[in-house]
């Protein structure tokens, strides 16, 4: 049954085991080949040279990438005295204190714009939900496609002109509440998980609040690089901005934005299509001279990740060499420095407990 022929002892050789026949047809006791043992050793040491090389050459390979190498004469940014005057939102007066604008960005995706209006529609704490449509033409009547609708809460189109990243900043019309989250439709965050990260950002509403952390550093040449992933939190363990792809601020930023900072990064962030996150995290830390509040959460997926991911911008190859192109260029547009703060994780983890604490 088992391919043995019946014998009262004997061994027969495969490629990688000798087994020895028991002279019962149930059972044989194998054990592996002489050759499968040298060729698993080898593998072993393999394996094990890879490790240490890579952790050699690592701290090697990141060493250039330093917030502040000694020899890069870098200026101290401007600090305000107090909190930098920001331009007030042009509309009505806050009608609801207690819950926020969701405002998502979305670009010739529609199951995830549906899924992403079907599920944040649920969200106690949503107001509206606010679509910038920038896909030319008119979006869909709720009579020609319900699904891009919902009965329990407003969903607004709101329709620009061109497909500029620098329209999800657009001041829109109607606002309700002061509270803004900028959302991708690639994110996926459970209502209670964005409740608190509006908890968190009430602590300080002139600040941001957002889940994805990540750096800017300086390189040996003392140029400005944009640092994400394994660099951000495992090497440095620090943070200097959050990516507006899931992040609130307050609506007076998207007057401030598009009608008051300097024409200069809005022209740069349509010539590469890209930087417009970076362009707001300079913009609000000018005005606070904070960094931004990161609230950790591992329910919060983004589809643009892994073996699954979405395409979008971030897929491209050369989309972190475009982006630390972008804060070289901002720096000269803030006086040849960047304003953000660089914090720890372990100092943002205690400046929010003491939030916590006092508040």
């Amino acid at each position: 049954m088992f391919g043995f022929r019946l014998r009262r002892s004997g061994r027969k050789k495969t490629d990688d085991y000798t087994c020895e026949e028991t002279g019962v047809v149930e059972s044989s006791v194998c054990e592996p080949s002489s050759m499968f043992k040298s060729q698993l050793r080898r593998g072993v040491v393999a394996l094990l040279a890879l490790l240490l090389l890579g952790a050699t050459l690592t701290p090697l390979m990141l060493y250039e990438w330093s917030p502040v190498p000694s020899h890069c004469p870098v200026p101290e940014p401007v600090r305000p005295v107090e909190a930098k005057l920001v331009p007030t939102y042009h509309g009505p007066a806050v009608e609801f204190p207690d819950r926020f604008t969701l405002v998502l960005n979305s670009f010739r995706r529609p199951q995830l714009l549906q899924r992403a209006v079907a599920h944040y529609a649920q969200c106690r704490s949503v107001d509206a939900v606010r679509v910038i449509w920038c896909e030319g033409g008119l979006p869909p009547t709720r009579a020609e496609a319900p699904q891009y609708y919902s009965d329990v809460k407003e969903v607004r189109y709101d329709i620009v002109s061109n497909s500029s990243l620098n329209n999800r900043f657009w001041p829109l019309e109607g606002l309700r509440t002061e509270a803004v989250l900028s959302l991708d439709d690639d994110i996926l965050a459970p209502c209670e998980v964005l409740d608190e990260l509006f908890a968190l950002w009430r602590r300080d509403p002139h600040n941001m609040a957002g889940f994805y952390p990540r750096l800017h550093v300086l390189d040996k040449q003392c140029r400005y690089r944009y640092l994400q992933g394994f660099g951000t939190l495992t090497w440095h363990g620090a943070y200097s901005l959050v990516l507006t792809k899931a992040a609130m601020l307050h609506r007076d930023y998207l007057e401030y934005y598009t009608n008051h900072m300097d024409p200069a990064v809005r022209q740069h962030v349509d010539a590469v299509h890209n930087c417009e996150d970076l362009a707001m995290s300079l913009l609000v830390a000018s005005a606070t001279a904070r960094p931004p509040a990161f609230l950790h959460s591992p329910r919060v997926v983004d589809l643009g990740k892994g073996l699954l991911k979405v395409k979008g911008i971030s897929s491209g190859k050369k989309h972190g060499d475009i982006r630390s192109g972008c804060l070289s260029f901002f720096a000269e547009r803030y006086g040849g420095v960047l304003p953000l703060v660089a914090t720890s994780l372990s100092e943002a983890a205690a400046a929010g407990a003491a939030r916590a604490a006092a508040g």
